[in-house]
């Protein structure tokens, strides 16, 4: 692989979400660089994978993997792949490649749409879904997360158009900069992975944030993304009380994998806690019940910060809003129960793509000594059709 194939940037930083830098800028500060394991799929197949070379040539400009004696195994660029299937398997120093997730997904995203879709981005489309969103959002805050879905030299111009959507921020210093802002953006899951390594699972949450409050500059909001473990409750309940009234907010952002802590599977259990017939409107039921962020959910979560005393917490949702109609829905379950539910969204796909995500599923002091350790519901998928294209050779 040869980065000089690629018309790459010279700096990679503009186009990296923020919580990733900031994720990068904690772990240096506190001295934190394990040997980790990720491995990036993709959901929606099967196809065509495209955005592999390129992907590996982020890797190899912008990072110290290859000399640090890390490792890039990659299927080959344009094979065939199922849904879920481990594309590419990536073994470094968390450092080295922390900060690098928006780019190389990206492009995974952006080729391998193109190549099966046979169409990039319509701008127009971008503004019309952005701007349902926030019609739908009545009021709360709604900022543009969608970088890592498509390529980073197309971010600004989509980030515009979701901003002229009415997105009041976006998660890249490169797309924010089209409206006079910086990026936004707190917490990632593979920061608090690593903190599950070093503090444990129970601790993972509470002290991602204990190191954030350290660290990054006090007007930064101190928002803690809750779900890592499936504990929206607990954890939410144990940072909040780990950072004594400094804590701002929580983002939740279950995945479809899991059921949130406090969420029904069903209308059934919900007559029996409320004690009576709630009139949810059968287009709306999908949201309010089973996994990924829901109505249930976020209600159990509001209501135990309301009962210990963290009503003033604001709740930020994320993961599936980018869908006007679940918007909707929430603000509907508002009025039902008599309760706000959310104080804003982060919103990725107001545009379609074959999103490429990226999960670690070990860790450890040295390549050989990696273990296992992963968000809840995302397990190691081994794939023997991977073929090494960067860094040294077991």
């Amino acid at each position: 692989m040869t980065k000089e194939k690629f018309n790459l940037p010279e700096k990679s930083e503009p186009y990296a979400d923020k919580y990733f830098l900031r994720a990068k800028k904690i772990l240096e500060s506190e001295d934190i660089n394990p040997w980790v394991r990720a491995q990036v799929f993709i959901r929606k197949g099967p196809g065509i994978v495209k955005g592999i070379d390129e992907a590996a040539a982020i890797l190899e400009k912008y990072s110290s993997l290859a000399k640090h004696g890390g490792r890039v195994y990659a299927l080959k660029e344009s094979s065939l792949y199922n849904p879920n299937e481990t594309l590419i398997l990536i073994e470094a120093q968390i450092q080295d490649i922390v900060a690098l997730e928006t780019m190389y997904l990206g492009v995974l995203s952006a080729e391998t749409t193109k190549e099966n879709e046979r169409r990039g981005i319509n701008l127009n489309s971008v503004r019309r879904n952005m701007a349902a969103v926030v019609k739908a959002a009545e009021g709360r805050a709604v900022s543009y997360f969608g970088a890592r879905h498509w390529r980073f030299d197309e971010d600004a111009q989509i980030t515009k158009a979701a901003y002229e959507g009415g997105a009041q921020s976006a998660s890249t210093d490169t797309g924010a900069e089209t409206f006079g802002k910086k990026g936004v953006g707190t917490t990632p899951h593979v920061l608090e992975n690593i903190m599950a390594w070093k503090y444990g699972y129970e601790n993972a949450v509470s002290e991602t944030m204990k190191a954030f409050d350290r660290v990054i500059e006090k007007e930064v909001p101190r928002i803690i993304l809750v779900d890592y473990r499936n504990r929206e409750i607990t954890d939410s309940l144990a940072t909040a009380r780990a950072l004594e009234r400094r804590l701002d907010g929580i983002r939740i952002d279950t995945c479809g994998e899991n059921l949130g802590e406090g969420a029904l599977r069903n209308k059934e259990r919900l007559i029996e806690l409320a004690g009576r017939d709630i009139d949810i409107p059968n287009e709306d039921e999908k949201y309010w019940f089973g996994n990924g962020v829901t109505v249930t959910g976020v209600y159990a979560v509001k209501k135990a910060l309301e009962e210990n005393g963290y009503a003033s917490l604001k709740v930020m949702l994320s993961s599936g809003f980018a869908n006007s109609k679940k918007v909707k829905a929430f603000v509907r379950a508002e009025k039902l129960i008599g309760e706000k539910l959310f104080d804003g969204l982060g919103v990725g796909q107001v545009f379609e793509s074959r999103a490429a995500k990226m999960d670690l599923v070990a860790v450890g002091y040295a390549p050989d000594k990696l273990v296992p350790i992963s968000k809840t519901g995302r397990f190691y998928r081994p794939n023997q059709r991977l073929e090494l294209v960067l860094g040294g050779r077991k």
